[in-house]
């Protein structure tokens, strides 16, 4: 073979090995391409491939959507549905707190039916100083705050227990009109979630009085991080601050985890005197002999201006239970007059107007003769006061024509009192086999923090009535 046909063989070989390793390297880079393509950039908050799931906890319920507000409702910042998935999904791991499944808005329906009213006190937040041992079970349940409060561990039962049943909560101005003649009127019907039933849940006495500090009760209410938490100081000097201790932040936290507990936004009424100011802030008028300056009164009503404005911002709406938390019954028409001038000058300028009045220990003023209004129930009239709350067990809500044509409704305690007494009264609606609060069981729900056993409660409590 000669030299010339060497070298052309040699450099056709050169050729046809480069050729193949230019192919070997094209396919190790679509290769590498393909498999960067199914892999989770480490530095980056997207998962490809990978649908976002909302937690196996979550409730599953939908997200309501309210209808516009009326009347002297408050509009609160409820949980929206925003549609859609997130464009980001955090790189942690699921959230202790369980979050609320996003869905669709509930049917509003038009709603004709009777409109649930419940009531209780400030909870026990430390059972150990508000029921003692050392005396006798009478004595236990009747000087006690076994009657009017309930514990946190029970409040947090009522709540699983109404939203079992298909209860939600509305803002009481929500239900009544005032019509051509200034005449309240209980709307006929009105726009609500289909298949919920409507629930009204008042709290009486949010004051934190001082005589009852440091027997069982937080000492007031704060903002801890933007939200309405709790303070306590104990006589030790411990102090305890938080969102477990009472309704407000409890009741947030239920709402935040059940947005279909809540109708427009919806929490609870919050019912507060004046005589010693209000969510335990010392705003009342300065007297002689009780150590406060106006300054100190000043500071006073500047620090509860916020907690008062979050409060409205997130639901939570007012009404008036007297300044003086006196018995109406009893009460002359200059009693009423000064009782209810000092609210109107003291805590009307915190809370703002209401429309509605919470009378103390369920008392008011009889008419003589069945017909005529009398002059005390007047004065409170003329204040403004539209819709009347007074305490029965039953539902009632009426126009009372003998008070003035306002609106009286009764509301249905849930205190110790219901929990020895009133199993009966809450299971069904009176008089019928219809079911009321069919999830409620006082005995399984009793807390034995109250330092007396539950029949033995039952016994002291009949002892006590007579009964």
């Amino acid at each position: 073979m000669s030299t010339n046909k060497k070298a052309k063989t040699g450099n056709g070989l050169k050729v046809m090995i480069i050729v193949m390793l230019a192919i070997i390297v094209g396919l190790i880079v679509i290769i590498a391409k393909v498999s960067s393509d199914n892999k989770v950039d480490k530095n980056s908050d997207q998962v490809v491939n990978n649908p976002t799931r909302v937690p196996d906890d979550n409730t599953g319920e939908p997200v309501v959507t309210a209808a516009p507000a009326t009347g002297d409702e408050t509009s609160t910042g409820a949980p929206q549905n925003t549609g859609g998935q997130p464009t980001e999904i955090a790189p942690t791991a699921v959230p202790a707190t369980p979050t609320p499944t996003p869905a669709g808005e509930l049917k509003l329906v038009d709603y004709t039916g009777h409109v649930e009213h419940l009531f209780t006190h400030s909870l026990i937040a430390f059972p150990e100083l508000a029921y003692p041992t050392d005396c006798s079970d009478v004595d236990k349940v009747k000087n006690t705050y076994f009657i009017d409060c309930i514990t946190v561990k029970e409040f947090k039962l009522i709540l699983e227990a109404l939203y079992k049943d298909g209860y939600m909560l509305v803002n009481l101005n929500y239900v009544f009109e005032i019509d051509d003649n200034g005449v309240p009127q209980l709307k006929k019907s009105f726009k609500f979630p289909e298949g919920k039933k409507p629930l009204v849940f008042s709290f009486d006495d949010t004051n934190y009085y001082s005589a009852k500090m440091g027997r069982g009760m937080i000492d007031k209410l704060i903002l801890i991080d933007g939200k309405v938490g709790t303070y306590t100081k104990h006589k030790d000097g411990t102090v305890v601050q938080g969102f477990d201790e009472e309704y407000i932040p409890i009741l947030d936290r239920f709402v935040e985890e059940h947005p279909d507990f809540s109708f427009n936004g919806a929490k609870g009424m919050i019912c507060v005197t004046g005589f010693d100011g209000i969510l335990g802030y010392r705003t009342q008028r300065v007297s002689s002999g009780d150590g406060r300056t106006e300054a100190d009164r000043k500071r006073e009503i500047e620090a509860v201006k916020p907690i008062i404005q979050a409060l409205k911002d997130t639901g939570w709406y007012f009404a008036s239970h007297s300044y003086k938390h006196g018995v109406m019954e009893k009460y002359s028409e200059a009693n009423m007059e000064d009782c209810a001038s000092k609210f109107y000058d003291e805590v009307i300028p915190l809370i703002g107007k209401t429309q509605i009045y919470v009378y103390p220990y369920g008392s008011w003023k009889r008419s003589s003769d069945g017909k005529t209004c009398p002059a005390v129930q007047r004065v409170l009239n003329n204040y403004g006061y539209k819709y009347f709350c007074s305490v029965g067990a039953n539902w009632y809500a009426k126009n009372r024509s003998d008070l003035g044509s306002v609106i009286l409704q009764d509301r249905a305690n849930v205190d110790g009192t219901a929990f020895v007494w009133f199993q009966d009264i809450f299971s069904k609606v009176e008089g019928t086999d219809t079911p009321r609060f069919p999830s409620i069981n006082f005995r399984e729900f009793y807390d034995d923090a109250r330092n007396i056993d539950y029949d033995d409660a039952v016994a002291a409590y009949k002892e006590w009535k007579g009964k």
